[in-house]
């Protein structure tokens, strides 16, 4: 089942199952998604206050790119999955060729979950300086969790692109 039609806890058991996938490439990209939504309902939080008329337009802005940032990053979680498998696959086939082709993409899934939990960062932090005072613990959170996620991408990141220049070397 995808991960975005899983409830929460059944996602959270399949995480902590004798599976490898969903692993931590996936988890990052969740909790990168998470962070998006949290940002979303702080730009949700101050569109509409006379207080934050000033920065209304930016507010919807960012609104409207969070929550187009949040589904990529769940289509992510499922294509990370769906890479680590395809890498299993190719290493049941000992075809050299099919090895490196299934390890860069799975350089590649979570290059982009970097690449958007980093923006997902940025904009936590904008929207923190800038948003309902009130959400503004909300915000915060939002900027700790995108940076976990990208962390851990950079870490799913490393880890293929090592094992990928070892299949070079020999």
């Amino acid at each position: 089942m995808a991960i975005k039609n899983q409830k929460i806890d059944e996602f959270l058991e399949s995480v902590a199952s004798a599976s490898p996938t969903p692993g931590g490439g996936a988890t990052a990209a969740v909790v990168a998604a998470f962070a998006a939504a949290l940002v979303e309902m702080v730009c949700n939080l101050t569109i509409g206050r006379k207080n934050y008329a000033d920065v209304e337009k930016r507010m919807k802005l960012l609104a409207v790119k969070m929550k187009e940032l949040r589904y990529s990053l769940i289509d992510l979680a499922d294509a990370d999955s769906d890479a680590f498998n395809k890498v299993m696959e190719a290493y049941r086939t000992k075809d050299k060729s099919k090895i490196e082709a299934a390890l860069f993409w799975a350089t590649e899934v979570p290059r982009k979950v970097a690449e958007l939990a980093d923006e997902v960062r940025t904009t936590a932090a904008e929207v923190a300086k800038i948003g309902n005072k009130n959400a503004y613990s909300d915000a915060a959170s939002a900027e700790y969790l995108a940076n976990a996620a990208y962390e851990s991408a950079q870490e799913n990141i490393e880890i293929n692109v090592k094992t990928l220049a070892s299949l070079k070397s020999d």
